[in-house]
């Protein structure tokens, strides 16, 4: 099985979006990816249930074929998930995550993990952060940043955390929420792979309405279709062989 996990510079970035783009890419190529949120907050009342946002997203983009299986922990205080669960109670146990990992991976070819947050969230009180679980994961990494004016510090903060950790990472895609300047996004993405050696593999275009653009096929690989896709593959096929391309 291949795992991709997504994280953020920051929350807000657009992890979710990115999420959503890599599966649309990989169902383009004939692959049967899913994504999978291990913890989310801020949950949104709908029908008198609570639905994760996030999985929301990704659902919209699949024709509502995503099931409850797709977030492991959901909770209703949009915070930090150490402390939404401990308002409700609740403790998240990072073997539970892992285990959800393994028995999605038994119904697809691949995941998509999307983190919370950036590195260190804590999930738990006693410190346990996203990247102790993405440490024990060993999962790509593909890392999500803002294309603008300050990305160049947080990504090599982000990236060098990583390599401390010795978690491979597959590349940078940054996403142009704000419609920065193109000069200024290039720069940016050069100055981070000169900093860092690692790639940006493309850039998230700026959507004017992110649920429409993510709705419409056309309009999501219009999104993609300039990214460096070789990044992708030579990050997967470290762990299941070359599967990128075949259609």
């Amino acid at each position: 099985m291949a795992v991709l996990f997504v994280t953020g510079t920051d929350t807000d970035v657009g992890k979710t979006i990115a999420t959503t783009l890599l599966i649309s890419y990989f169902t383009e190529q004939g692959l049967h990816f899913t994504p999978f949120k291990p913890v989310q907050t801020g949950a949104i009342q709908q029908d008198e249930k609570w639905i994760a946002p996030d999985v929301m997203v990704y659902q919209s983009a699949a024709n509502n074929q995503l099931g409850r299986g797709n977030v492991e922990y959901l909770f209703q205080k949009p915070c930090s998930p150490h402390l939404a669960a401990s308002i409700e109670d609740r403790e998240i146990q990072p073997a539970r995550l892992s285990e959800a990992v393994d028995r999605l991976g038994r119904t697809a070819e691949g995941l998509v993990i999307e983190g919370a947050g950036g590195l260190y969230v804590p999930l738990t009180g006693d410190g346990y952060c996203m990247i102790d679980w993405m440490e024990e994961l060993k999962a790509p990494v593909v890392i999500v940043a803002r294309a603008g004016v300050g990305t160049i510090n947080h990504s090599v903060l982000t990236i060098n955390a990583l390599k401390s950790r010795q978690i491979p990472i597959a590349g940078v895609l940054l996403n142009d929420l704000q419609q920065d300047e193109k000069d200024i996004i290039h720069d940016n993405g050069e100055m981070i792979s000169k900093l860092t050696g690692i790639p940006v593999i493309g850039v998230i275009p700026h959507m004017k309405n992110v649920d429409d653009t993510l709705r419409d096929p056309s309009k999501r690989i219009e999104c993609y279709q300039n990214w460096d896709m070789n990044r992708l593959q030579e990050a997967l096929s470290n762990e299941c062989g070359s599967i990128i391309g075949k259609k």
